[in-house]
This record gives structure tokens, sequence and C-alpha cells, in this order.
């Protein structure tokens, strides 16, 4: 009993199977992609982060922003 191929896979069929692969593992991941939004509807940042224009996190103030928006200061 072998563990090995039987027979050489070409090059063209191992390309096709890697890019199908690729494609499909990308789909999956725009999928999964949550953005966050502001008030205006626009695209800020990823959802699981806080927002760096507000500073909320799961509707919570987490961070304080300033005028600048540079974070001042982190609550755990």
């Amino acid at each position: 009993m072998t563990f090995s191929p039987t027979k050489k896979m070409s090059k063209s069929r191992t390309w096709t199977r890697t890019s199908n692969w690729i494609k499909l593992t990308a789909k999956k991941l725009a999928d999964k992609t949550a953005l966050q939004y502001d008030k205006d509807g626009n695209a800020i940042g990823l959802a699981h982060f806080a927002s760096p224009i507000t500073g909320e996190y799961k509707w919570r103030k987490v961070i304080s922003v300033s005028k600048w928006k540079k974070i001042q200061k982190i609550k755990a």
C-alpha cells in the first residue's frame, strides 16, 4: 500500500485547482467581512475594531478620541 499519487498531475491541472481554491477562499473571506459604518453611511473600518471616528465598539464608548482623531486613552 502506497501513499503517493499513482500518476503525475499536469501543471495546467494543478494551476486550475489552485486558482479555483484561491477564488473560493477569497469569496468566503469577502462574505465574512463586516464593515463598520458612520452616521453618514460611509464605511470606516472592520466591524470588530473600535471606530476611529467615534471611539465606540458595540455601541459603547471604549476610547476617547480628540478633535484631531488621535487615541488618548484606552479602557480595558
